[in-house]
This record gives C-alpha cells, sequence and structure tokens, in this order.
C-alpha cells in the first residue's frame, strides 16, 4: 500500500471516529436532559397539580357541608326560634284564608319567642311572648310570660263593614297648629284633656303621636322618629285605610288597617317606634 492510499484510509478511520464520538455526547446530552431540571419541573408541575386538586376537593366538601348545615338548620329550626314560632303558629291557623304574621319580633339577648294562639271562625289572635326557656306555642307557661306585641284578625261580612272599623282622617290646618316632620311631611299639633298629640298622612294612614301634655315634646320627637322610619320602610297596604296611634307614655299603641273584608290590628306596650318596626314587618302568609 503506497503512501497515498494509506492516508485515505487513515481519514475515514477518522471521520468513523469522530462520528460516533459524536453520537454517545448527543445521547449522553438526551439522557441529562430527560433526569435533570426538567424531571425535576415536572415533579412540581403534578405536586402543584395536586395540590390545586386537593384544595377543589377540600372546598367542594365545605361547601356541601354548609348547604347540608343549612337545610338542616331551615327544616329543623329550634324550638323558641322566630322560625319554629311562626311555623307553629301556622299550622295552628292553617284553615285561615287569610293569615298576617310579622317576621320580625325582638326580644331580650338569651331569651326565647313562642305565642298564644286563638281562633273562632274566620277570627283568630296571636299574642307574642318573651321566655326564659324554650316553650311550645300555648304552652301553659306563656300565661306568666312577658308578653311582646298582639296581632288581631277580625273577618265581617263585607268590606262596608270592616271600613267602618277604620276612622280615617284628613288633616289640615284645622286640625291644629303646624308642625314640619321632615321629609315634606307636615303634622298638626293640638292637645286636650291632659293628652297632646300629633296628627298626620302617609298615603292612605292617618297617623298621630300622643303623650301627656306637659311632655308634648316627646310626642313632636317621636313622630319625627317614625316620619324618618317610615321614609325607608312601608307600612303594610291598606284596603282601603290604616290608622297609628302610638303612645309616649305606658298607654297602649295601636296600629290598624282593613284587609278586603277583614280588620287587622297590632297592639302593644313596647316602645312605641317598636311596634312601628313589627308592623312594617308584617306580611301575609299563605
Amino acid at each position: 500500500m503506497n503512501k497515498q492510499q494509506k492516508a485515505g484510509v487513515f481519514m475515514k478511520l477518522r471521520a468513523v471516529i469522530c462520528l460516533a464520538l459524536s453520537t454517545l455526547l448527543l445521547i449522553a446530552g438526551c439522557s441529562q436532559s430527560s433526569n435533570g431540571p426538567n424531571t425535576a419541573e415536572n415533579h412540581d408541575s403534578v405536586q402543584t397539580d395536586r395540590s390545586n386538586a386537593e384544595s377543589r376537593n377540600d372546598k367542594s366538601a365545605a361547601d356541601q357541608n354548609d348547604v347540608k348545615d343549612h337545610s338542616s338548620t331551615a327544616s329543623t329550626p329550634k324550638l323558641g326560634s322566630l322560625n319554629q314560632t311562626l311555623q307553629a303558629i301556622q299550622k295552628q291557623l292553617n284553615d285561615q284564608k287569610q293569615l298576617f304574621l310579622p317576621d320580625y319580633v325582638p326580644i331580650e339577648d338569651g331569651k326565647y319567642r313562642s305565642a298564644v294562639v286563638t281562633e273562632q271562625a274566620s277570627d283568630y289572635s296571636v299574642t307574642f311572648k318573651q321566655t326564659n326557656t324554650p316553650a311550645a306555642v300555648n304552652d301553659p307557661s306563656l300565661a306568666h310570660a312577658k308578653t311582646i306585641a298582639a296581632i288581631r284578625a277580625r273577618t265581617f261580612q263585607n268590606k262596608n263593614d270592616a271600613a267602618k272599623q277604620i276612622n280615617h282622617n284628613t288633616f289640615s290646618a284645622s286640625d291644629g297648629k303646624a308642625v314640619e316632620l321632615g321629609h315634606g311631611i307636615t303634622g298638626y299639633a293640638d292637645a286636650g284633656a291632659g293628652t297632646a298629640g300629633i296628627s298626620w298622612n302617609e298615603g292612605r294612614w292617618t297617623l298621630a303621636s300622643l303623650s301627656p301634655t306637659s311632655d308634648a315634646a316627646d310626642g313632636t320627637d317621636l313622630a319625627r322618629e317614625i316620619v324618618a322610619y317610615l321614609e325607608q320602610h312601608r307600612l303594610p297596604i291598606p284596603h282601603q285605610y290604616g290608622t297609628v296611634q302610638v303612645y309616649t307614655d305606658k298607654r297602649q299603641s295601636i296600629v290598624r288597617w282593613q284587609a278586603g273584608a277583614a280588620m287587622l290590628e297590632l297592639t302593644g306596650t313596647i316602645p312605641p317606634l317598636t311596634l312601628i318596626k313589627i308592623a312594617c314587618s308584617i306580611q301575609k302568609f299563605d
């Protein structure tokens, strides 16, 4: 073999060796890539996805528990709660064509609600009570419990007879001295027989705030408080009229309105504005 042939063989051998080395380096690089940083990133990604999935599962379980607890509370209200009391009253008066009840009956902290219910034909009365321990509706112990307020319904032969139970007036300057009560409403002050009063109209309602003559200012203040409250809240819609008569002293306040052939009356010796709040919460229960 001459020198030229030897040189050709050497060049081919070197090319083969270089190709083999390149292949080995490429394989090593791929192996390192598959077992190195990218593997760690993939592991972190899997862990993150798993954590997110666990978080979603925990939230779903919590949501289900919330729904379960809410459903249990809604379906089985505790004795002495307002919901339980209202449900018991509705069950007692389930044959009434028109049943009006408040969904706001305030009590002192740590006390409970109950009621004494009576029914005669299409008339009924519900006296809400405050108790120290839970008591069922019409429990004998309620005879000695504190009265919060009472609502009474009387049904007449027709609407005209019911309307006669409502003394509706439209007040003007002839009814007394004009007094601004706020929100564009004017009341009219008058006094007599030891009682001072402020009377005014709101829609189809006539209202009067009464007090002893020596405390006439209290009656004016109460009238303004009621006007301010009724600016944001609404008394029951009367058909046709309604009246409010509240007292600043211990006399019984009255809210009375017509509902078709029925006359509804809410009474109580609690603070007058509280009675107004109860009246505004009254709704028809079917």
